[in-house]
């Protein structure tokens, strides 16, 4: 599944649950090309090409996130369009209300739609100081959690970057399983409304292993500048850190590719010394 199409997913889950819609009969169409000739339910369109057949009809409400939704047929509820593209051929009917707030749509003058409303947003470059202040805040954050964590922990940080300077392959490796299995796993919590908010909170509980690592990455390249300071040369470590990511995340696909298994790697070595509390020590085989 597309990443990027987790924020929204969680968007569209909230707005049905606050609609009063059932979360747990929610269908979520992933990939592929389907037609869907008959659904009670809340219907969500991600990364797919979903058809609504003519001469069928759909209960709704459909929140369209992603891919494309294409309707010969009848809509009964209410169509949220939140990107991909959407598509009302002639003879077509959406009987309660089509909300635009983003993506293409294709709206025939022959289709039957009984209230249409859209959300606009102001769109504006942002300038330099704009696009750029989210960065620095987050590196100073970090710096400043890197600079307190060595002062008054450094042993936690020593531990976690041991085990990312003398396993990397298998810290990558961890980082990247416990990522897909972690992710898959909130968002499918995602869909029953009591754990809704579970998933929420492990999300947050994962973005701040990943600062952990980061800054135990930080601690590692601090240790370079060899001075005493400790929590000046992590501060400027996890800087660096930072501006490595940002600069080789600018190049396609191998920036991208590079920045996450950095990222994975201080994730994975996280989780193998329990956040800095216990050495890994790689298991031996028997000779």
């Amino acid at each position: 599944m597309n990443l990027e199409l987790i924020p929204l997913l969680i968007i569209a889950l909230l707005m049905i649950s606050a609609g009063g819609a059932d979360v747990e009969t929610t269908e979520f169409v992933i990939e592929g090309d389907h037609e869907i000739t008959e659904h009670r339910g809340a219907l969500i369109v991600g990364d797919a090409t979903v058809t609504v057949p003519a001469d069928e009809a759909v209960s709704g409400p459909v929140y369209v996130i992603g891919g494309e939704f294409r309707v010969n047929g009848t809509i009964e509820g209410d169509v949220t369009q939140l990107s991909g593209s959407l598509v009302v051929e002639d003879g077509a009917t959406i009987g309660g209300e089509l909300q635009h707030i983003s993506g293409s749509e294709e709206l025939s003058t022959e289709a039957t739609i009984t209230e249409r409303t859209t959300v606009a947003f102001e769109s504006s470059e942002p300038g330099p100081i704009a696009a750029y202040t989210p960065f620095v805040l987050t590196t100073l954050i970090l710096a400043l959690g890197g600079t307190w964590l060595s002062r008054k922990h450094e042993l936690l940080l020593d531990t976690v970057g041991a085990a990312a300077q003398d396993h990397p392959l298998i810290s990558l490796t961890v980082g990247a399983l416990l990522s897909v299995t972690f992710l898959s796993v909130f968002v499918f919590m995602a869909f029953t409304l009591i754990l809704l908010p579970v998933s929420i909170l492990g999300l947050l509980v994962g973005l701040v292993t990943v600062a952990y690592g980061i800054i135990a990455l930080g601690y590692l390249a601090g240790q370079q500048l060899n001075t005493p300071r400790v929590g000046l040369a992590t501060g400027f470590g996890v800087v660096v850190v930072m501006v490595v990511l940002q600069v080789i995340g600018a190049i396609p696909i191998l920036g991208d590719l590079i920045a996450g298994g950095l990222l994975l790697t201080g994730l994975g070595a996280v989780i193998l010394t329990y956040f800095g509390l216990q050495e890994f020590e790689p298991v031996s085989l028997p000779e």
